[in-house]
């Protein structure tokens, strides 16, 4: 069951997240579609912990450095994240593309650590993004990484969506796809959730920690230069290994 309060606070700071300006509280109401008295209460508890601040009399409420430091210091605390952070940009920067790390939570991939390309024109993700797991590379090569028991188990319980016209359309042909990427090594992600967009992907394991470390970009980018690109993504991989081995 999802807890409907929680769900307003968060909604509420990806809301500044994206606008970046104070809110009063009726347009804090109108944004979450909530009463306002709710939205004062929710505005209340949030001032009292020193995660608002009220700029200036009506002027409108807006996080303060709290809210920073609290999250700086929760992604201090994946040191194994970190330990591997300088190899996501080393990758982004040989390969001129996105560098995702992105884990399993039920049927959905989220990232938790990225590397935006520098290009123009590239793929834009953020760390907490989630994607269904069956239409990504980095999904497909987690997946790819279970015993055959397992990976059937899984497959069989995700709700297939047919996103783009690329998008598998059940179990047995993502199972066709995950031997085919467990054959030569790596997974692929052919617009099959994003338009335009491809990625190539291999799972990093580590305990019972697994990942998939993935590049994505634009199609016509990425298609012509896959060879490239695949070889700096397993040449990563290759060195992420070594580095949680070490650890």
């Amino acid at each position: 069951m999802r807890v409907r309060q929680v769900e307003n606070v968060l909604n509420l700071l990806e809301i500044f997240a994206r606008e970046k300006t104070p809110m009063t509280l009726t347009a804090v109401s109108r944004a979450l579609g909530i009463p306002k008295s709710s939205a004062f209460n929710l505005i209340d508890t949030l001032l009292a912990r020193g995660l608002l601040y009220e700029t200036r009399p009506r002027g409108g409420f807006y996080p303060t450095g709290r809210l920073y430091e609290l999250a700086r210091s929760i992604k201090d605390g994946d040191r194994l994240v970190q330990r591997i952070h300088g190899e996501l940009e080393l990758l982004a920067e040989t390969t001129g593309e996105t560098a995702l790390l992105a884990v399993r939570e039920d049927q959905d991939v989220v990232y938790v650590d990225v590397v935006e390309s520098s290009a123009p024109i590239r793929y834009f993700a953020k760390v907490g993004d989630r994607r269904p797991i069956y239409t990504t590379s980095s999904g497909k090569a987690i997946l790819s990484s279970y015993s055959e028991p397992d990976r059937a188990r899984i497959l069989a319980g995700l709700t297939y969506i047919r996103h783009q016209e690329t998008t598998v359309s059940g179990p047995q042909e993502l199972a066709s796809r995950l031997d085919e990427g467990r054959a030569r090594g790596w997974c692929e992600d052919l617009a099959e959730f994003t338009p335009d967009v491809i990625g190539f992907a291999v799972p990093i394991l580590h305990g019972e920690r697994r990942f998939g470390l993935a590049v994505a970009g634009p199609h016509y980018r990425m298609q012509a230069q896959r060879d490239r690109l695949v070889a700096s993504l397993r040449s990563a991989g290759d060195r992420i290994r070594r580095i949680l081995d070490a650890a």
